[in-house]
């Protein structure tokens, strides 16, 4: 055997150690240029690079304030939207329940120009999206004695709750007392479950109750153990709780008005027509009585003090009857579209009504009125 030889691969091998992999490793990686390594995580799945880049942001701050700089241009992405709070909030309480999570750029509650007071949200930006993610860990905050609810101005009205629908977790409690303070009704309804948001319902400008409130809870079964009692006495006043969406539908329908009462007009609506008759075209005496001789008949006839012709001649009289031909009571239509007796097709109510004949006048004496005159008067 040659020790020669021997001796000489000892001399030139190293014994390996953890700190030699590791400035192996680096002086390997110093060697690798953004190409080279952008080649290596190509193949990655998305799983794979985020948890490389959780765990590369936990232990190296550079990583972290990169992946920063990105998040914080977009604003939706720092912005929140808050909900359910008192009318006596301000910007000033958001802010300093806010600014706990993280630096703040504006803290603000929208209040009503009428009263000065909030009108029930406002909206939280932090400077970076770490304090938003921090303060959406729990969306259900106490403020102002309400549980108030916390999410991304973005998502808008949306509704939270794990997807439960609301309607399954939203109680109504009605006969609730004016001076009653949130936080006691709060604090009450909090045995059965935990609550999302609410009391809501309070008027904004007294911040008294209306006489109910709705209760939101975080889950179903919280809401089905407070109505589990229907009635429940609160400092010695009978409240009744339901949920919200069976209450409204006990809620009665306004009666719809029928077709036929929209089409039929007002009472009164219709125009009272004069009440008198025309006596025709011939010239009349002081007696209201045309003294046309008979061959002027087609000129209007005579018409008596009753309207009626002693001749069976065309008259129209006070009452607007015309005895001429077909009916005795319905006048002739006149091109201003009402019979020449002034009556319109429609009576005093706006109404269609069939003309109804007046009683008969009494016979006159042979003569006429006047005895002695002429026949035809």
């Amino acid at each position: 055997m040659d020790f020669s030889k021997k001796r000489k691969v000892e001399e030139f091998d190293v014994p390996s150690s953890p700190g030699n992999v590791v400035a192996n490793a680096t002086a390997a990686a110093s060697s690798l240029t953004l190409e080279d390594i952008r080649k290596i995580i190509e193949p990655f799945t998305k799983d794979q690079l985020l948890d490389i880049l959780q765990q590369a942001a936990v232990h190296h701050s550079d990583v972290l304030d990169a992946i920063r700089s990105v998040a914080d241009s977009d604003v939706t992405l720092r912005k929140l939207f808050i909900r359910g709070l008192s009318a006596e909030t301000t910007s000033e309480t958001l802010r300093t329940l806010f600014s706990t999570y993280g630096e703040l750029e504006e803290a603000i509650v929208i209040l009503d120009k009428n009263t000065g007071k909030s009108k029930g949200y406002g909206f939280i930006t932090f400077k970076h999206i770490d304090g938003a993610r921090m303060a959406l860990k729990d969306p259900s905050k106490k403020i102002d004695g309400r549980m108030t609810v916390t999410q991304l101005a973005s998502a808008g009205q949306s509704n939270s709750g794990g997807g439960v629908d609301v309607s399954l977790r939203k109680i109504y409690v009605g006969n609730v007392p004016y001076d009653i303070p949130s936080e006691k009704l709060l604090a009450f309804f909090s045995m059965y479950g935990e609550i999302e948001e609410g009391p809501l319902g309070f008027d904004k400008s007294s911040g008294k109750t209306k006489g109910f409130a709705f209760m939101i809870y975080k889950t179903e079964e919280g809401a089905r153990a407070a109505i589990a009692e229907p009635t429940k006495n609160i400092n010695g006043f009978q409240v009744i709780c339901k949920l919200a969406a069976d209450n409204k539908k006990m809620q009665p329908n306004l009666q719809q008005p029928s077709m036929q009462q929209l089409q039929q007009p007002p009472y009164g609506s219709g125009t009272m027509p004069p009440y008198g008759g025309y006596s025709g075209g011939g010239n009349s005496n002081n007696y209201g009585m045309n003294s046309s001789m008979p061959g002027a008949m087609g000129n209007g006839g005579y018409g008596g003090q009753y309207g009626v012709s002693q001749y069976g001649g065309p008259a129209v009289g006070e009452y607007g009857m015309n005895t001429a031909g077909g009916s005795m009571f319905r006048p002739p239509p006149s091109s201003a579209g009402m019979g020449s007796a002034g009556y319109p097709d429609s009576g005093p109510y706006g109404m269609t009504q069939p003309h109804q004949p007046p009683s008969m006048p009494p016979r006159l004496p042979p003569g006429g009125m006047y005895p002695g005159g002429p026949p035809y008067y």
